[in-house]
């Protein structure tokens, strides 16, 4: 058997690499405000590549965090997206088409970014899915998941998907924020109740509460690890690509974006 190579998988496959540690601003925040080095992979959302990624965004997709950042002015720019998304797309094409070869470049990686963290004393921890949502339990090689495999690095994500959270009871090195859709209130509460986080997008600026959960900004770093439970993370919506329409903004239509009249009704229903 022909040793392993990460770099001619790379050259291969036309990708610079499968996730990095700055792929995006607030994963870098984290690195600023809390000494923690994030390895993220960003795959492509929903069902882009032929295979779905995310089962419970119906209300999301189309505002995905997919279409921000470098590749939002791809986006606009490309019909059919440039180098980002095209190369997002054959990741995730990598993960369900040859996971063997998928799953040693992500150990490689994720081995590579730790030492590094190490070296320069930082935290560590691994985000598998910055525009996913699959369960970390499908990371799987030789029958182990990538939890198992590294149960000494700390993994989170944020999910739609209730089933997920159940993970983190599950396994020690998993911490999982619930997000909220603007139609799973009650399973938000359910799971706050229990010790939870749930993360809330809100149109423009963040409440002190909502719903009587007190309200964290969540801007400010992506290590959400390192909160207490039981309460909101509140987040700002972020411009996408698929907001503007012939160049001129148009108002996300979507429940999953929290509009400032709900936080007043939320407030009033105290």
């Amino acid at each position: 058997m022909d040793k392993f190579s990460p770099s001619k998988v790379k050259r291969t496959l036309g990708i610079s690499y499968l996730g990095c540690c700055d792929s995006s601003p607030k994963l870098v925040k984290s690195l600023t405000h809390k000494n923690v080095l994030t390895y993220g992979l960003y795959l492509a959302p929903r069902d882009l590549s032929g295979h779905n990624v995310c089962s419970n965004s119906d209300n999301c997709c189309k505002y995905c965090l997919n279409g921000s950042g470098r590749n939002k002015i791809e986006l606009l720019t490309y019909k059919e997206g440039g180098p980002i998304q095209q190369s997002r797309i054959k990741k995730t094409k990598l993960f369900f088409e040859d996971k063997d070869t998928f799953m040693q470049l992500l150990i490689h990686e994720i081995r590579q970014a730790k030492r590094k963290a190490d070296a320069a004393n930082m935290k560590f921890a691994v985000r598998l899915n910055c525009t996913s949502d699959i369960s970390p339990e499908k990371f799987t090689m030789m029958g182990v998941n990538i939890l198992q495999f590294c149960e000494s690095i700390q993994f989170y994500d944020y999910t739609k998907v209730y089933e997920h959270t159940k993970l983190s009871e599950k396994y020690s090195n998993y911490d999982v924020t619930y997000s909220y859709s603007g139609e799973n209130w009650e399973i938000c509460e359910e799971l706050l109740k229990k010790g939870y986080r749930v993360a809330v997008v809100f149109e423009n600026v963040l409440p002190e509460e909502f719903r009587g959960y007190p309200v964290i900004d969540a801007n400010q770093y992506d290590a959400r690890f390192l909160d207490e439970g039981g309460l909101i993370c509140g987040l700002t919506y972020k411009k996408v690509a698929n907001d503007y329409v012939n160049g001129k903004y148009q108002r996300p239509e979507t429940t999953f974006v929290t509009r400032q009249e709900e936080v007043v009704s939320s407030c009033e229903a105290k």
